[in-house]
């Protein structure tokens, strides 16, 4: 999907007449390499990409892993990249000079949603969290954690789980012993789905149960069915997001753009694609040259408010500005929920339990 991102990106600013430097129009042609997804081949796509093609500014790589070996190398070319799929703060941490990513970061993946829970009336008191061990899971949940105290939610539990397990059973059964009101989770899309399953089974019932992976893939609802109402998550995106843009198109009218060329509408991997392939364009006209550290100090200036949320990074080249937003599953299909203002509908809260849904 972030290819085609990409691809859309190329093809929407090529149609306006192409990249403006100093008054004159330039073709985009973005040089496409596959690194599988595999943090060894993108160390070496992005050394090719810049020793053999002669690149000095890039896009992607799309995803943690991946992004992590990558920076390394243009950190040590001096090459600057716009990534669509770094978020976590070990990357971010390590501030790289050269390197940026229009993702919020990992850490506030579900500070939205427990704002969004302290929004409601009545307000929840208890909290208890579940994660997977990997890195990344563990980043989220611990930051959920931090934040939950300072909002002023008691913890009651705090459990972890191999990543890719099938029986949550007795992590579940923990967590229901301690009465919490929200259950947090922070794994991924096959766990979320496990934990509503064996919830449901054992008639355990917070308030609200709310994952960082899920529930706005398909799998979640297509497998849950009605189980699945009622479930909130974290996205970076979602074609419904309603934000105020300065550039480029709305939310709407570009899933409509993008559906009627790839005949799919795209997801939160392709919009940051596309929000990233944007924010390169605009860096580059605003610093009027294609020199990476001109460049560089465009990026560390800008302000762009996009169809992606609005795009302006730390000095750890972390888009800071962008929320984190919250779906919840109603009637069967996914909505947005949060932050208000580019939310398409209200939360539901509290869950009526098992047997309404």
């Amino acid at each position: 999907m972030a290819k085609e991102g990409y691809l859309f990106c190329e093809n929407w600013i090529n149609g306006k007449g192409g990249v403006i430097v100093k008054g004159v129009s330039h073709a985009l042609s973005i040089d496409i390499a596959d690194d599988q997804s595999r943090p060894s081949i993108a160390a070496s796509t992005t050394e090719q990409l810049i020793s053999q093609n002669h690149h000095a500014l890039l896009l992607g790589a799309t995803n943690d892993a991946t992004a992590a070996r990558a920076a390394i190398v243009t950190e040590q070319h001096q090459v600057t990249m716009v990534s669509s799929g770094a978020s976590t703060d070990a990357i971010f941490n390590t501030h790289y000079h050269w390197f940026f990513s229009v993702l919020a970061p990992r850490g506030r993946q579900l500070q939205d949603v427990i704002d969004m829970a302290m929004a409601q009336d009545p307000r929840p008191q208890r909290v208890a969290i579940l994660y997977a061990s990997d890195s990344l899971s563990t980043e989220v949940a611990m930051n959920a954690g931090v934040y939950a105290n300072a909002k002023g939610l008691n913890i009651v539990y705090v459990g972890s789980y191999p990543a890719g397990v099938n029986d949550l059973s007795g992590q579940l059964g923990a967590a229901a012993g301690a009465a919490p009101d929200l259950l947090l989770e922070a794994g991924h899309l096959s766990e979320s789905v496990r934990t509503v399953q064996q919830a449901q089974q054992m008639n355990f019932q917070p308030k609200l149960l709310a994952f960082s992976d899920g529930p706005g893939p398909s799998g979640f609802t297509g497998t849950l069915r009605k189980s699945a109402n009622y479930a909130v998550g974290a996205t970076q995106w979602a074609p419904a997001a309603r934000n105020r843009t300065s550039y480029f198109l709305d939310s709407f009218h570009y899933s409509l753009a993008y559906s009627a060329r790839f005949g799919h509408l795209p997801d939160e991997h392709a919009a940051a694609a596309t929000a990233a392939c944007l924010t390169l364009e605009v860096a580059i006209e605003r610093a009027r040259s294609t020199d990476a550290d001109a460049v560089r100090k465009a990026l560390a200036d800008i302000d762009l408010n996009t169809f992606f949320g609005e795009i302006k990074f730390d000095d750890r080249g972390a888009n800071v500005a962008k929320p984190v937003y919250v779906q919840q599953v109603q009637s069967g299909r996914s909505v947005l929920i949060w932050p208000p203002e580019i939310a398409t509908a209200r939360p539901r809260y509290p869950d009526p339990g098992w047997a309404k849904r």
